[in-house]
């Protein structure tokens, strides 16, 4: 087995398990300046987030019509990262299923006392109290978060909840299917009263390890009581180290109290 297959399992392996996957040192020093210059030369502003064009995406003749080839050229460039990194066969590896690149953006924020975002679920309507149509469970994406600045506890790291994927999906499950009736779950708050609803339990139990369900409650548990102490939860990545994460799952962004936060970001869902 060569050496990038067997990472690339590895890698897959533990985002089914836990939700998540830490890598350092992933994007080269080169690769990080012309992706920086680019995104800088757009005066960014706090929360700002630009979309950038994927392969074979409809956005490539939009900029062509409005002569943007700069955001063009990046957009080539972002493609033969992604290509140049496996993200598409470690997606699929994540997926059991083929996979496509879905969205490449880059996100920016200024330092700050106050979180990127909360503890949450991506796919969970926004908390909404009326959703006419439910997603299907496996529509979902797979993230990489390539981070072009130094993240810590309390300095835009994205802070992930074990198991957290695993519990959401056999909730959205149970939706969908009409088994578990419909009540907001975006907060962790209200995603842990809705996994201890007797009739969530009971269908949730049936899907999912004792084990993982265990963890996640003694980890959701832990969060919502210490909210001023999550370095539990938290991490350390040097600029050029990434996150690849199962969005289902919850997380949050942390407080960027010590230096403004840069993420370049790839999103890929089953074909």
């Amino acid at each position: 087995m060569n050496t990038v297959k067997a990472s690339t399992e590895k890698l897959s392996q533990e985002v089914k398990s836990n939700g998540f996957f830490l890598k350092e040192n992933w994007l080269t020093k080169e690769d990080q300046e012309v992706i920086r210059n680019y995104i800088f030369d757009h005066k960014p502003i706090k929360g700002s987030k630009e979309s950038l064009a994927c392969s074979n995406n409809k956005s490539f003749l939009i900029n062509f019509s409005k002569f943007n080839f700069r955001k063009i050229k990046i957009s080539l460039f972002l493609n033969k990262i992604a290509k140049k990194l496996h993200l598409k066969k470690i997606a699929e590896g994540i997926l059991n299923e083929k996979a496509k690149l879905v969205q490449i953006d880059f996100y920016y924020n200024k330092i700050s006392n106050e979180p990127v975002l909360d503890w949450h679920c991506d796919n969970a309507y926004s908390g909404r109290n009326n959703v006419e149509t439910f997603l299907h469970p496996e529509d979902y994406s797979i993230k990489f978060f390539f981070y072009l600045s130094d993240v810590s506890p309390d300095n835009g790291c994205l802070s992930y909840i074990p198991k957290s994927n695993i519990i959401t999906h056999a909730l959205r499950k149970g939706i969908y299917e009409g088994a578990i009736k419909y009540s907001p779950y975006w907060s962790l708050k209200d995603l842990r009263n809705k996994v201890l609803n007797y009739d969530s339990l009971k269908y949730i139990e049936k899907l999912v390890d004792k084990k993982d369900l265990k963890i996640f409650l003694e980890h959701s548990d832990y969060a919502l009581e210490h909210q001023n102490n999550l370095n539990k939860f938290d991490f350390s990545l040097k600029k050029g180290g990434a996150i690849i994460f199962n969005e289902s799952g919850v997380h949050r962004g942390s407080k960027t109290k010590l230096s403004e936060r840069l993420v370049l970001r790839f999103f890929y869902k089953k074909f």
